[in-house]
């Protein structure tokens, strides 16, 4: 086929198509995508997977075929970009994380209806992620990359607090409690569950500490989880406040800037008009007069 052909077939499949007809087939597929989530979770039930097995099976083996052609579109057309040229080019186009998941969701997908029919589909629970693909989300997902970035160091702090104190709390939890129940706090390993499940302020309740100095141990513990399990919270809030500050100082800047910017013209019928710098068309000046 030619590269003409090729192109438009690429600005149709390209999951970052900024056209209509782009984010209407990816809009497309992620609906599908969606209803394929919800169709797992409905098939998991036996008494409806025995009544619609052939309606289940039918959906599944469909939607994994279009998203396979998809798929396969999406690596043949791709060439026509220059750094997914050739095979260590498409290699690269296969590593984008959602086409990835693409790919696994596929892969394994046609493996099971081969091997594992009675098992088939499970994996679709998978493309639910597409989601945060989706073009409208896109600018939050960047603004959540960007958050990350700049609060890295402080939620490496506080997660490495955390986890020391859910190993210095079960460490002792393990001393205090191991006499009393050798079943529940056989080893450090074994009380790392009683750590983590009280530090996250679950609480499951399946193991508790009975003796008095165990005790002792469960509150101060409880209060360290609320600190410092809290605290990456805090920290992304902060994070996704201070962005969202700096996203409206930086367009209100870009506004100003194109009013200052903008070029009074006299026109030949008096008033005065004032250009856009940078599309050229005329602005409308209140409270202008005729010279």
């Amino acid at each position: 086929m030619s590269s003409s052909t090729k192109r438009r077939v690429w600005q149709l499949v390209n999951p970052e198509e900024t056209g209509r007809s782009g984010q209407r087939l990816e809009s497309a597929a992620l609906l599908l995508a969606s209803l394929n989530v919800v169709a797992v979770v409905f098939q998991s039930s036996d008494a409806l997977y025995s009544r619609y097995a052939l309606l289940f099976d039918g959906f599944a083996v469909l939607s994994v075929s279009l998203f396979t052609l998809l798929f396969v579109l999406r690596l043949w057309a791709s060439a026509i970009r220059t750094e997914y040229r050739g095979s260590s080019g498409r290699l690269r186009f296969v590593a984008r994380p959602f086409v990835l998941l693409d790919f696994v969701v596929i892969a394994v997908f046609w493996i099971s209806f081969v091997s594992a029919p009675q098992s088939l589909g499970g994996v679709r629970v998978l493309w639910f992620a597409r989601i945060f693909d989706f073009p409208r989300f896109r600018r939050s997902r960047t603004r959540f990359k960007r958050v990350i970035a700049s609060q890295r160091e402080d939620l490496a702090i506080a997660f490495s607090g955390a986890a020391m104190l859910v190993l210095v709390s079960s460490t002792l939890m393990y001393f205090a409690e191991r006499s009393a129940q050798p079943e529940a706090f056989g080893s450090i390993l074994d009380a790392l569950w009683w750590g983590i499940v009280t530090l996250t302020t679950v609480g499951y309740g399946d193991v508790v500490p009975v003796t008095p100095l165990g005790r002792i141990l469960g509150a101060i513990t409880t209060f360290g989880g609320i600190a410092f399990f809290a605290l990456p919270s805090s920290i992304l809030a902060a994070g996704f406040f201070a962005e969202r500050e700096r996203e409206n100082q930086t367009e209100t800047e870009s506004t100003d800037e194109a009013a200052e910017s903008a070029e009074p013209t006299q026109t030949m019928a008096g008033p005065v008009q004032y250009r856009c710098p940078h599309c050229g068309g005329t602005l409308d000046s209140p409270g202008s007069e005729y010279r």
